[in-house]
């Protein structure tokens, strides 16, 4: 299914129903099938909605300028056509910076849930991808992100789900990759942070220099979780692990938050004394 925003074809998937809804969004060069193990999942008690962003998927790839706050504002808009009301947002890497947009600076979604978002953390991008930038504005490009990605991977995830994620790569029109690229290079998380307010989990599948205590700083109500072996593609390899997380927190979400904020994030023994 399409929406049509300005001449620019928007594709979702949707289904599922309840009292509660969830919106997808996927990470940087994928699509909304990155969810494949949570999609039906979810639905079964939930109206879930997995969209494609502008540039990735079967949504239209618009030769112009991307960004963190464009396609927070296009999930925004697609959610208010489809009359989403209080969503849970979860977004996966660089759908995690766009759901903390959505939620930190538009003020859309009740709940907000990151998996493996590294460059939320203030600083974390330029470290780390960053090293890349000179390279992605070479001939070689795509093996460049190739390596780039597959670096987050580990040796023991699926390796054909794994080539066929990075194969993608090849099929990407060049002017959404960069476009895509430009748009995570320029977004500064802080002031999106400084905004969220609602319940936030931050679930981690193992990236480098994953300072929570500063993220916590920004979002006293955070909890954490962390996925055990497998890397970037968590959300295929250990779906058994990501969609119990994900159930606990969109069932408690608010309750988690208000201890997370009494507590600092830290569990406290409760004792009383006669």
């Amino acid at each position: 299914m399409k929406l049509n925003r300005d001449g620019v074809q928007l594709a979702y998937e949707e289904a599922g129903s309840g009292d509660s809804s969830i919106v997808m969004v996927h990470g940087a060069f994928a699509d909304r099938t990155s969810y494949s193990e949570q999609f039906d999942h979810f639905a079964q008690r939930h109206r879930v909605i997995a969209v494609d962003l502008r540039g990735h998927g079967e949504s239209d790839s618009p030769d112009e300028e991307y960004s963190i706050e464009g396609f927070a504002g296009d999930v925004v808009w697609m959610c208010e056509q489809l009359q989403v009301e209080e969503p849970v947002l979860v977004g996966h890497s660089l759908g995690g910076l766009v759901v903390v947009e959505m939620a930190g600076r538009q003020k859309y979604g009740s709940a907000v849930a990151t998996l493996d978002s590294p460059s939320l953390i203030p600083g974390w991008t330029m470290k780390h991808p960053g090293k890349f930038d000179v390279a992605m504005r070479s001939d070689a490009f795509r093996e460049t992100l190739r390596n780039f990605l597959a670096a987050a991977y580990l040796p023991v995830d699926n390796p054909v789900s794994h080539g066929q994620a990075l194969d993608r790569i090849d099929d990407a029109p060049e002017r959404s990759i960069h476009a895509t690229w430009d748009a995570l290079m320029r977004w500064d998380p802080a002031s999106a942070l400084e905004g969220l307010e609602a319940p936030f989990l931050y679930l981690d599948h193992g990236q480098p220099d994953v300072d929570l205590d500063l993220l916590r700083q920004y979002c006293p109500q955070m909890i954490t979780g962390q996925t055990v072996g497998a890397g970037h593609r968590a959300l295929q390899e250990v779906p058994e692990q990501v969609n119990p997380m994900l159930e606990r927190f969109i069932r408690h979400a608010a309750a988690l938050a208000d201890y997370a904020r009494s507590t600092n994030g830290a569990f406290h023994y409760t004792t009383t004394s006669e």
